[in-house]
């Protein structure tokens, strides 16, 4: 027996309104690029589709594949400014703002800025936040870089965009550093227990509220307690009122050991001025380090890390590569990092001058 089916027409309008056009468009071009692979020819087509589309999920998924794919520069920018008019309000972001982790672009401030003021789902909402203040941070890094060596400049603005590299020479360093701490603050007052990869949210805002507090320009530096290399206790805090180059080395970091000379140099150059040069070692064998200050003729102390790059102090002070330097002024407070060269030698001089004139106003 023949059975024919007839579907009424209420049916086939349900069934196409059950169909998503967005991700039908997006998931066609997907198939079309992977059998291609060719980046650059499809960005414009994914483009499209979220200006076709716009707030639908294809438009998302479509600006999302742009962004795997080109991390900045002007096609990231173009999705990026797509994403914070049609998309900010969406509960799926978390994903995307994993693909622009380290790009200090304006567009890129813009869009977690649009994402906090009318994001309506919490973990958005504290996710912005931390990444936000992650974005300041690296920010305010790379624009103490731009104004440490203002020869440099034409390559800035050839690799970062003129646009960004102004903003960076102009903007106000310590209003960034604060806006980065109130994201952080608020992240452990409204959406510390909102879980992560990472653990929690409140994990992580507090590490990075370390960090800018004690670890970067702006910040004050936190205590160090321990022995020398020869087992003689000493802490930082005994240095207070001088302007203090810390040095996180040891002998097996090459531009460590190209740094013993000019180290030697500044504090024979700064004797009998308020100034001192201390370092944190993290060599493994305690009696060959022993060796190498005497040989190398290293007069300043050093901290003994334990014989490990993890050791204790290193550690806290959230150091992955050596050296690094810092230098303090005679409260505690940072004033310059991972500075080298001339410049860290202008640096040391002008701390030290501004404070001889202190002192010497102060005495009369």
């Amino acid at each position: 027996m023949l059975v024919i089916t007839f579907t009424s027409g209420v049916e086939a309008l349900h069934a196409d309104e059950e169909v998503d056009e967005s991700v039908v468009a997006y998931e066609t071009l997907t198939k079309k690029f992977e059998a291609n692979r060719q980046q650059r020819k499809f960005v414009s087509k994914f483009i499209e589709i979220a200006d076709k589309f716009p707030g639908q999920a294809g438009a998302l998924s479509s600006l999302e594949w742009v962004l795997r794919y080109f991390r900045a520069g002007k096609e990231c920018d173009l999705a990026l400014t797509r994403l914070t008019k049609q998309h900010a309000s969406s509960a799926d972001l978390p994903s995307v703002f994993s693909r622009i982790g380290h790009n200090p672009s304006l567009e890129v401030g813009r869009f977690y800025e649009a994402v906090i003021k009318v994001n309506p789902h919490p973990h958005v909402q504290g996710e912005a936040r931390y990444r936000l203040a992650l974005y300041l941070t690296r920010q305010n890094q790379i624009a103490r870089e731009i104004r440490a060596q203002p020869e440099k400049r034409d390559r800035y603005d050839l690799f970062y965009g003129k646009e960004l590299t102004d903003h960076l020479v102009t903007n106000d360093l310590t209003q960034s550093r604060l806006r980065a701490i109130q994201m952080l603050n608020e992240i452990n007052n409204r959406y510390g227990e909102i879980k992560v990869f990472k653990g929690t949210l409140s994990d992580l805002a507090t590490k990075e509220l370390f960090h800018i507090e004690h670890l970067s320009v702006g910040g004050t530096v936190p205590e160090i307690i321990g022995e020398d290399i020869d087992g003689e206790q000493f802490k930082l805090s005994d240095f207070r009122g001088k302007i203090v180059m810390i040095d996180f080395w040891a002998d097996w970091c090459v531009a460590c050991r190209a740094m013993y000379s000019f180290n030697r140099q500044l504090v024979q150059d700064m004797q009998g001025r308020p100034f001192v040069l201390v370092g944190i070692n993290s060599d493994r064998n305690r009696q060959q380090t022993k060796k190498v200050v005497a040989t190398q003729r290293l007069t300043w102390r050093s901290w003994w890390n334990g014989g490990s790059t993890r050791g204790p102090i290193s550690t806290r002070w959230g150091v992955e590569t050596w050296p690094v330097i810092y230098v303090v002024d005679e409260n505690g407070l940072i004033h310059h990092k991972n500075i080298k060269g001339a410049s860290l030698r202008q640096a040391i001089e002008e701390l030290v001058s501004d404070l001889e004139a202190s002192q010497s106003a102060k005495s009369d």
